[in-house]
């Protein structure tokens, strides 16, 4: 119930008010600064990832739209396109405006997340929180690599429409598959996996849309589970083998989806040839040294790391984060496509979604330590200053290679 004292609301209910309209401004920002991007990238350049996926997009039917889904084929973002045709919206256009949904769907997650869980942030700065999540990139420093983003990869891509048609359904997917394991953590090791039917409806078709959209997350997610489920069941003495077992199942449609596609990608057309081992191969055609290009990537999510481990480490979160974490960096470091598209770094997107979700629980768990009481005084003034410094690199430098996208240069 709203409480006022006279004719003026209260603090709290201000906060809210000037956050819900912050929210709005900034997100229309953020959607236009998409659109503009895409626009420019397709209307000027005419290259990046996004023509090539227009191009493939246009030539869907209603009969192919839905058949290429059948076959796994990472089709959302392009099915979205074709519709948005389909009402006689331009293919650019349309590219542009599917390009700029995404980008501020997942803003708004991200909105409704830190809202629900920083309850003692001012409430007016979770839309600036939020829209520094989708800004932020790795540190750029220019005697060490002419490019901000290849070798480096970042937690915001521009150019990639299916990363970015991805990013939405697998934060969603990662927070709720932390909710489940938490019941698990907190329930004594219960067989039941899922509170009800919807839920387990609801879970499955999530991570059939992160297939749908890209399947890099779930090439990560799936390992990362495994590893969770082993640590369980030792833990557990086997007592959490059912609700392992409902979990699994709940991965079924897109591990199908995910192995068709599999063999479409590498073993048949003339796509590519397979795939082998080679290790860091693909990973140092763009990196000078591998390890500085990672730091620069985790400067701040490893000193949040480093300065709160004994919390983030025990936690479902923190645990399922850098597993995934884990399983993209080995998948990066050692698969290589043969043929053509060798050093296009396919095998590298998931590390991408990886370094997206790492973000988001390092920013938020940050704002946690800033707005509590859980450090001592000193030690909170240290981490304050070099975390804040830190963040201000990341952004800082996330938006310039957000200008040197939309300024022409689509090799940065």
């Amino acid at each position: 119930m709203e409480t006022y004292r006279g004719d003026t609301l209260t603090s709290a209910r201000r906060q809210e008010r000037v956050g819900m309209m912050l929210t709005c401004l900034l997100g229309v920002f953020l959607f236009f600064l998409s659109f503009l991007m895409a626009y420019h990238l397709l209307h000027d350049l005419d290259g990046s990832d996004l023509q090539a996926h227009l191009d493939a997009a246009k030539k869907l039917t209603k009969v192919t739209a839905f058949t290429e889904l059948l076959l796994g084929k990472e089709r959302l973002w392009h099915l979205g396109v074709k519709i948005l045709m389909w009402l006689k919206i331009s293919g650019v256009y349309s590219a542009c405006l599917m390009t700029a949904a995404a980008i501020a769907a997942y803003y708004g997650i991200c909105c409704g997340v830190l809202k629900r869980t920083l309850t003692k942030l001012n409430q007016a700065l979770i839309p600036v929180a939020s829209l520094t999540l989708c800004m932020v990139g790795p540190i750029f420093m220019p005697w060490y690599s002419e490019r901000i983003y290849r070798g480096q990869d970042s937690p915001n891509v521009w150019h990639n429409p299916t990363q970015l048609m991805l990013r939405p359904f697998a934060l969603l997917t990662v927070l709720l598959t932390i909710r489940i394991y938490q019941r698990l953590r907190q329930g004594d090791w219960p067989r039941q996996a899922f509170e009800s039917r919807w839920e387990a409806m609801i879970y499955t078709a999530l991570i059939t849309l992160t297939v749908w959209a890209k399947p890099s997350y779930f090439q990560a997610a799936v390992p990362a589970l495994g590893i969770l489920m082993i640590v369980d069941l030792i833990r557990s003495r086997g007592k959490s083998f059912l609700f392992s077992l409902k979990m699994a199942a709940a991965h079924i449609p897109g591990a199908v989806f995910t192995l068709m596609r599999f063999v479409d990608a590498f073993y048949t057309g003339e796509k590519g040839s397979g795939i082998e081992i080679a290790p860091f191969d693909v990973w140092a055609h763009n990196s000078n040294m591998i390890p500085v290009s990672i730091l620069l990537l985790y400067a701040f999510p490893l000193f949040v790391l480093l300065v709160d481990w004994r919390n983030i480490l025990p936690s479902v979160e923190g645990q399922l984060s850098l597993s995934i974490l884990l399983t993209s960096g080995v998948m990066k470091a050692l698969l290589a496509e043969i043929g053509k598209r060798r050093y296009h770094g396919n095998f590298g997107w998931a590390w991408g979604i990886a370094a997206t979700i790492i973000w988001f629980f390092a920013f938020r768990r940050f704002l946690q330590l800033m707005t509590g009481d859980e450090l001592p005084e000193k030690k909170y003034k240290a981490v304050a200053y070099v975390g804040w410094t830190l963040l201000a690199l990341h952004l800082f430098s996330g938006i310039t290679y957000y200008c040197v996208m939309v300024t022409g240069n689509i090799e940065c």
